[in-house]
């Protein structure tokens, strides 16, 4: 049998009840919950290992432990923990800049983990408008999305050039307005979800 612990409270499988690791979970998760975290065999797995999991096969020897959260809640906490690191990533800003200027191998690590990070916002920004339903026009945000998506495009066409000069530009006085604006977005989205709950 599979044992499955999910928030504490333990449950009995069979393997062969099951094609695979991803339909067992549709079963722990019901409706509006999304996972928390994952352990197998008392080893931690990371949440976005998840979907690389969903097509292994069951064995019957198989502990596994589940902690879900409702998708309303998992959404705050992730948006709190977004808003800080945007608000780290933008105090940083200015030494990216200056590290780009002088060449330096750290600038040009840190454009990369900078599209990224970029990248994983505007993703979150996507699961966010899925879950909430919100759309842009509702929130009143004071920075058009079409202004974002024009400053990215230049950062984009910057990097390609590799114009030291205009990215540490585009870093330092225009990355902050994506910034800003997913800073606002996030923000009204929690403001928006502490009315409903």
């Amino acid at each position: 049998m599979v044992r499955v612990v999910v928030n504490g409270e333990e449950k009995l499988f069979s393997a062969q009840d099951f094609e695979n690791f991803g339909t067992l979970l549709k079963v722990l998760l019901s409706e509006g919950q999304v996972l928390k975290s994952l352990k197998i065999n008392g080893k931690e797995i990371p949440v976005a290992y998840v979907e690389e999991l969903k097509n292994a096969r069951l064995d019957e020897e198989l502990l596994i432990e589940v902690e879900t959260q409702d998708a309303v809640s998992f959404l705050e906490d992730t948006l709190l923990d977004v808003l800080g690191y945007i608000q780290h990533v933008k105090e940083l800003l200015p030494q990216v800049a200056s590290s780009i200027i002088t060449g330096s191998e750290a600038g040009w690590k840190a454009i990369k983990d900078l599209s990224e990070g970029l990248a994983a916002i505007e993703n979150l920004r996507g699961s966010t408008v899925q879950i909430t339903k919100l759309n842009e026009t509702e929130l009143a945000l004071s920075t058009e999305r079409t202004e974002v998506s024009n400053i990215l495009r230049e950062l984009l066409e910057a990097l390609d050039k590799r114009d030291a000069f205009e990215i540490s530009d585009i870093v330092e006085n225009k990355i902050p307005i994506v910034l800003d604006y997913y800073i606002e977005y996030f923000s009204k989205v929690l403001e928006a979800i502490g009315k409903v709950n």
